[in-house]
Formats: C-alpha cells, sequence, structure tokens
C-alpha cells in the first residue's frame, strides 16, 4: 500500500506540469463536493482495489490546457479526463513494476458520485495543482 501510496503522488508530480502541494494522506474520505467529478480506475493481481482521482471540471480543463495548449469542454472534457485517468494509471502500474509489484488497470471511468462500502480501506490525499484541489482515493478491499 506503501508504494501504491507513493507511486501514485510521484506519478501526480511528474505526468501533470502543474505547481504540486501534497497534502497529509488520511485513512479516511468524509468530504463530498457535488461539484466534483472525476476519474476511476480498478485495480487487480497483486492489488485489489480502485483509484480515484476527484476534482472540479474546471481542474481537469486546466490539466489539459497545460498538458496540451488547448481548453476541453464538454464530451472532450470528458474523454480527456479518461485518458487522464488512464496515462495516471498506467504510469503507476509502470512505477510498481520496479518495485516488484504486479497490477493490471482497467477501462477509466469519469464519474460524479463517490461511493464505498464498510469493509473497504480508504486512504485519502489532498493536493493543490496550481491552486486547484485533486483528491486522491484509495480505495481497497
Amino acid at each position: 500500500m506503501t508504494n501504491l501510496l507513493n507511486g501514485t503522488i510521484n506519478v501526480v508530480k511528474t505526468v501533470l506540469p502543474m505547481d504540486c502541494e501534497v497534502g497529509k494522506p488520511q485513512s479516511s474520505y468524509d468530504s463530498v463536493n457535488l461539484n466534483q467529478a472525476g476519474v476511476a480506475i480498478g485495480l487487480e493481481k497483486e492489488i485489489n482495489g480502485t483509484l480515484l482521482f476527484l476534482g472540479s471540471r474546471e481542474l481537469f480543463g486546466e490539466c489539459g490546457n497545460k498538458m496540451f495548449g488547448m481548453p476541453f469542454e464538454g464530451e472532450m472534457l470528458d474523454s480527456f479526463m479518461g485518458e487522464l485517468g488512464n496515462i495516471l494509471a498506467g504510469n503507476i502500474a509502470t512505477h510498481l513494476s520496479t518495485e516488484n509489484i504486479t497490477i493490471d488497470i482497467t477501462t477509466p471511468r469519469v464519474v460524479d458520485t463517490v461511493s464505498f462500502t464498510a469493509d473497504e480501506k480508504v486512504i485519502s490525499v489532498p493536493m493543490k495543482l496550481d491552486g486547484f484541489e485533486l483528491m486522491i482515493l484509495i480505495i481497497t478491499e
């Protein structure tokens, strides 16, 4: 779990061309912001669970603008969010492979609600990217 957490933070800092401040990881997630959107990627094999990146649509639009030099809106923004999740998860899987941990990732899903069961463990990591808030959730069974 520590390798996944550290790898996720390092990948976000490396892939996104934005100033990044990492908050303290928490072993829970209580806050629900209805203005948030997110992208969820399933993790399988040696680590089973879900990796979830939550933020405002403005944050994801700004990520696209910084990465590709153009704003994304509507369906293009949803498509970009999925692709960004895929890029991040793929890089995390590659990072974990250097630690001899094998994971497979599922197709990313753009989500607007978050729910999990009492049996699932949740680690949340707050980040600020150019002043926008990003919450990373690692949900495992």
